[in-house]
């Protein structure tokens, strides 16, 4: 078990219920609905996430002074039992049991419906709401104003105070740890999904709340990130993408790519050209800084190489998801093109590939970062791959 560190959670909710506050004020807010897990945990601190199908089994319901109420399909009877780590949890709700919303939407409608108008909502602002709920619940409350606020939500989470940041290099050194443990593990005869279960097994063994993804490239081109059986042989390259969520439901995501044995000479080189790439990236990236200058400066420096640039986002925030605000990606491929501000936690992940005997073999690499004054600081510390040829 890792040793976590101690976080006062109730200074980390106030904190969080200020920002909340302010924001339902600015926008004239009595109530807040809430289907995501991620938006769920940072309104009301409640943990819902089960399994990664869990997206439409939970909402919940918060009103200004941080009191709220919430559903879940763990329950068959309403609860209102107080929960002293809660302070402001006034009910539990049953919704139907491990399955999809939309096929039982008449009851989540009438679920949701019963507690706004026992609460006289009148102006809600609401996110990731299905349609086929939203038009019936309007429907059943006239008298209340249904507001959009998806994006003001993420918007609200995307500079991390001081007990989240903690909370996020924690899950960045646990993460950190299980790729050490792979990287040492792999041998010729392993598989990728061997690989993945070493891994797997520290983040486990260290306590973390939830694993977020597990992927493993032995031999399968780009795009193709799954682990697919593949055994590994003499001088194979291979990388891996894993994270998980931590206590309180911080995020890390990573990825390293390793070797079994030397590699064919031409692929080390373009691996150091890719860590090269990457740490320029890391030096060039500092508040004030637009998310895609970032991603031009590290694909680049890999077209300076004649290596394939990064065939997707460079990166992304690092929250209470492994994947959230900013998007670091090229201008013309987001709907906004963010400014690094301090406090921000971001992740950058290069890719390129080289040709070897008619076959593709990619790599990658992958950090997790705080944005300070000064710059990046890496929260993920663990090694990278050393060469000798």
């Amino acid at each position: 078990m890792y040793d976590w560190p101690a976080v006062d959670e109730a200074r980390l909710r106030r904190t969080r219920s200020e920002r909340i506050r302010a924001l339902m004020d600015a926008r004239r807010l009595d109530h807040l609905l809430l289907t995501s897990f991620d938006n769920i945990r940072y309104v009301t601190g409640y943990r819902t996430l089960i399994i990664a199908e869990a997206f439409d089994w939970f909402a919940a319901i918060a009103g200004q002074d941080g009191d709220f109420e919430v559903f879940v399909p763990w329950v068959d009877e309403v609860s209102k039992e107080p929960d002293r780590d809660l302070p402001g949890l006034r009910a539990v709700h049953p919704l139907p049991s491990w399955t999809p919303a939309i096929p039982h939407a008449s009851y989540w409608v009438e679920a949701l419906r019963g507690v706004l108008a026992g609460r006289r909502a009148r102006r809600v602002g609401y996110e990731m709401l299905y349609a086929e709920l939203l038009g019936p619940l309007t429907e059943a409350l006239p008298e209340a104003e249904f507001v959009p606020i998806t994006t003001a939500l993420h918007d609200l989470r995307l500079r991390k105070d001081e007990l989240e940041l903690t909370l996020l290099e924690a899950a960045s050194k646990v993460n950190s740890k299980a790729a050490d443990a792979a990287l040492k593990a792999a041998e010729v005869g392993m598989t990728d999904y061997d690989v993945l279960s070493v891994a797997m097994g520290s983040l486990q063994a260290a306590g973390v709340e939830f694993l977020s993804h597990s992927l493993c490239n032995v031999r399968r081109g780009s795009g193709t990130w799954f682990a697919a059986g593949n055994e590994l042989r003499e001088g194979d390259s291979y990388f891996f993408d894993i994270g998980c969520y931590g206590p309180g439901g911080y995020a890390s995501d990573m990825a390293r790519t390793g070797f079994v044995g030397q590699p064919p000479a031409k692929v080390a080189n373009v691996y150091r050209q890719l860590l090269a790439a990457h740490r320029a990236g890391e030096a060039f990236a500092r508040p004030g800084v637009r998310a895609s200058s970032i991603h031009e400066a590290i694909n680049a420096r890999l077209r300076e190489r004649g290596l394939p640039p990064t065939p997707y986002s460079m990166g992304h925030g690092v929250g209470l998801r492994a994947c959230e605000l900013p998007t670091i990606h090229r201008a013309d491929r987001m709907g906004r093109d963010q400014v690094l501000e301090e406090g921000m936690v971001i992740s950058l992940e290069p890719e390129t590939g080289v040709e070897v005997d008619g076959r593709l073999i990619i790599l990658k690499v992958e950090d997790n970062y705080i944005v300070e004054g000064g710059g990046l600081r890496r929260l993920t510390d663990a090694q990278y791959t050393e060469l000798d040829i």
